[in-house]
């Protein structure tokens, strides 16, 4: 049996999804997105994600979900003719299993998708919930973010963390646009003062910043050390954009001390 820090990356990123119960579909996309974030070498620094990459992470995504499922980190389960998969829904099992798993369209996420196929979900056992709770929340975790002392800029950063629309950048973001006529290292001095209130809080543990590259993709965690680099990019920031739902945003980070978001 692995513990957490044996688990590659792929299958962190899976465990991570099965204690939100989120679907098998996107993971392709989402695990591609951490690799990048990561630094990782055989990743492109592209902004998105081709349809032939994420096909190629098939055969990964289903020998870490089936290893997953032997060490009861989690299972798959499935519902029919809902989008609603509960705890006590079918688990999927067996040969069924392994052809789901080995099917790309169990990974890959189509926005055109009109199949009607049945709904699947990643679900953590409570084993497993318990093991990526021991290992990524201590005893001597840091005190929640209702416990420190704020100003009023860390407030704000602290509402958008909790608010399921909360978002930094963007037309509805709680950081302003960056100013045009800002360049080079007077940007970097900008940037680095807008986040100031949100280093805090990343260093601290209280809450993850993600970003979200398509309105349909999911967000994946920024590291501290890519902040500033990350924020002083108009392109990854999406300012100027009229969509909702890319860009930056932040959450409070999924453990026992601030609660699953």
């Amino acid at each position: 049996m692995k513990t957490w820090d044996e688990l590659t990356v792929t299958e962190q990123v899976l465990v991570r999804r099965a204690v939100n119960g989120a679907t098998p579909r996107g993971s392709a996309q989402h695990v591609t997105a951490v690799l990048r974030w990561a630094g990782s070498p055989e990743v492109p620094r592209r902004r998105t994600t081709s349809p032939e990459e994420q096909s190629a992470r098939g055969p990964e995504l289903a020998v870490a979900t089936l290893g997953l499922v032997a060490d009861r980190w989690l299972t798959l389960r499935r519902a029919f003719g809902t989008a609603f998969v509960q705890e006590d829904s079918p688990e999927v099992t067996g040969m069924e299993l392994e052809l789901l798993v080995s099917d790309p369209g169990t990974w890959v996420w189509s926005c055109d998708d009109r199949s009607g196929a049945p709904e699947l979900s990643l679900r953590a056992t409570h084993e497993g919930r318990r093991r990526w709770e021991a290992r990524a929340y201590a005893p001597d975790a840091p005190p929640t973010i209702h416990q420190l002392d704020l100003t009023e800029d860390e407030d704000r950063v602290r509402v958008c963390a909790m608010e399921a629309s909360g978002w930094l950048t963007g037309p509805f973001g709680i950081l302003a646009d960056l100013p045009s006529e800002l360049e080079g290292e007077e940007l970097r001095a900008y940037v680095a003062a807008e986040l100031a209130p949100v280093v805090r809080f990343v260093r601290e543990g209280a809450i993850e910043v993600l970003h979200v590259a398509e309105p349909t993709a999911e967000g994946t965690v920024v590291p501290l050390e890519d902040l500033l680099d990350a924020f002083g990019d108009r392109e990854l920031r999406c300012d100027d954009r009229d969509e909702w739902g890319i860009g930056f945003t932040c959450v409070l980070t999924q453990s026992p001390a601030n609660g699953l978001r």
